[in-house]
């Protein structure tokens, strides 16, 4: 069975490598350029230590329990705690792969984790690339799946109002561990936003000067549809996956709105549940075929 370091599958290097001393300001800046959702964190040898998500520095600013350690020991100045707080102390330890690892085993450990990314190291634990499920995605773009986007589909939809704060839309995102939100009035849906839409907002210099003011709570108190949500794509329940894939390549996103509101399937729904339906072993020798037809992607 062919290995990573055969397929090379995903990005070399990653996109974003920070030290252990590196700011949380930094790490943010660095993601909101680079616009991913993960740091990996590696020692002075290049060797991983641990993990910095999106996720976790909306949690520390504001969202969740994290935030706590700006407020207590910082009295709630967020600026001088992204500034002092580094990527060591917010980091966690993460599972990785190998170059010597199997399609099969990157897939069970991405599922049996519900994560969507690995670092990739070398026989000595130094990063050289990650992989993730937006990779692995991307191979399936326009290939019938024989399998119908409502088999895979979340459900349903988590939304709040356009005027609700930003404060409300990370406590949101990190109580439900979700990375968009809906937004919804009572005509209908009006518009989404991710994670990175808020990692954007508080990297932009007019919310890291209102942050030097220790003005956070105008920061916290913005509405939603300040942070210009992306408009509503949709696709039928019952199109081909690989339709859908190929139509969130063509728009840039990681996610379509199922019908009406149905639901919404996203790149970790094809990650988590694609494999299910059709079986792992099934779903990772068509992931071999396409990349031997030359459907390989380096982001």
């Amino acid at each position: 069975m062919k290995t990573l370091r055969e397929l090379r599958v995903g990005r070399y290097p990653p996109a974003i490598v920070v030290k252990l001393e590196t700011s949380l300001l930094e790490v943010m800046l660095e993601m909101n350029k680079k616009k991913v959702r993960h740091a990996i964190v590696a020692d002075e040898e290049g060797k991983l230590e641990g993990v910095v998500s999106a996720k976790y520095l909306i949690n520390f600013m504001g969202g969740g329990e994290k935030f706590r350690k700006v407020v207590e020991d910082y009295n709630m100045d967020l600026y001088t705690a992204l500034e002092k707080e580094t990527a060591y102390s917010l980091m966690f330890p993460y599972p990785w792969c190998s170059l010597d690892d199997s399609l099969v085993d990157v897939v069970d450990l991405m599922m049996e984790r519900d994560i969507g990314a690995l670092p990739v190291v070398d026989e000595n634990r130094r990063v050289v690339g990650v992989i993730s499920e937006k990779h692995l995605m991307a191979l399936f773009s326009d290939v019938e799946t024989h399998v119908r986007v409502g088999e895979i589909m979340t459900p349903c939809l988590i939304t709040l109002p356009p005027q609700a704060s930003v404060l409300e839309g990370q406590k949101v995102m990190i109580s439900n561990d979700i990375r968009r939100l809906v937004l919804k009035t009572a005509t209908g849906l009006k518009g989404i936003l991710t994670i990175m839409d808020l990692i954007s907002f508080y990297s932009s210099e007019k919310t890291l000067n209102m942050l030097k003011e220790k003005r956070v709570k105008e920061v916290h108190a913005t509405p939603l549809q300040a942070l210009n949500p992306r408009e509503i794509v949709t696709v039928d329940p019952l199109e081909d996956v690989g339709k859908a894939i190929a139509l969130m390549r063509r728009h840039g996103i990681g996610h379509l709105i199922v019908g009406d509101g149905q639901g919404i399937i996203t790149e970790r729904d094809f990650l988590l549940k694609l494999p299910k339906v059709i079986g792992v072993d099934v779903f990772v020798d068509d992931v071999r075929k396409l990349i031997s037809a030359g459907r390989i992607f380096f982001y």
